[in-house]
């Protein structure tokens, strides 16, 4: 779209006293959109032209007209068509969905997973990267304490319980990095808890009750994600 247009868009919404939001809202779409018009880097479509010219109580022609000729417009017009040709053409996306309804976004080199319940993962490089990092020291250490602890303290009957204990240690920087209590493997845990506790002190009842709690986790932290990532998404689409 020209500037000129864009400029005129901009000064007919502060005209009638408009936010680039409360426009949005009439028009139903989002203020980047609105802004977008503004700034000359998008067009409305005819379908949202004659609602801007509805709303500003004034005609198409003079909300488009313009100094311009025909030539020149149909220039402009033809390069953004074929700008929009090339961006269609770069475009690829690709969706893989598994049984339990989460689905694998791969569009413009840009990774998304998309879990059932709506909720968006963006795939980080870097955190990736630093999670398999942080998991290889971890295997190291349990590895070594797990040796230490059995040759130092012939301790061969307990000590393999370190590794019931390594995917929730871990789980904790997992949760961290992608901000979801539920990244956490409670389960590994409580199990973990369980044998240490019930072969060193023989505890194995009451402990059990541990189990109990697993469900109880999910429920809790699941809904808190819920709550945390919708807001999340939405100041990522902002």
């Amino acid at each position: 779209m020209n500037i000129e247009i864009a400029n005129r868009l901009l000064e007919l919404r502060k005209k009638n006293g408009l936010s680039q939001d409360e426009l949005a809202s009439k028009l139903g779409i989002s203020r980047q959109s609105v802004s977008k018009w503004e700034r000359a880097e998008a067009s409305p479509d005819t379908d949202n032209l004659i609602c801007l010219a509805k709303i500003y109580n004034i005609s198409l022609d003079e909300l488009l007209s313009n100094d311009e000729s025909v030539e020149e417009i149909a220039s402009v017009v033809k390069e953004i068509n074929e700008e929009k040709s090339e961006e269609k053409k770069d475009k690829i996306s690709i969706n893989l969905t598994d049984d339990e309804g989460q689905t694998l976004k791969i569009e413009n080199g840009k990774i998304q997973c998309i879990n059932p319940d709506g909720s968006i993962e963006h795939f980080d490089k870097k955190k990736a990267f630093a999670l398999s990092i942080i998991d290889s020291i971890i295997c190291l250490l349990t590895l070594i304490g797990y040796f230490i602890w059995s040759f130092v303290f012939n301790a061969w009957d307990v000590s393999w319980v370190l590794w019931i204990f390594m995917p929730a240690a871990m789980s904790i920087f997992e949760a961290i990095l992608k901000k979801r209590f539920t990244k956490f493997l409670y389960p590994c845990l409580v199990t973990g808890l369980f044998c240490l506790l019930g072969m060193q002190f023989d505890l194995w009842h009451p402990l059990w009750f541990l189990f109990i709690t697993i469900p109880f986790f999910y429920v809790i932290f699941g809904s808190i994600d819920k709550i945390i990532h919708k807001e999340y998404d939405k100041n990522e689409e902002d």
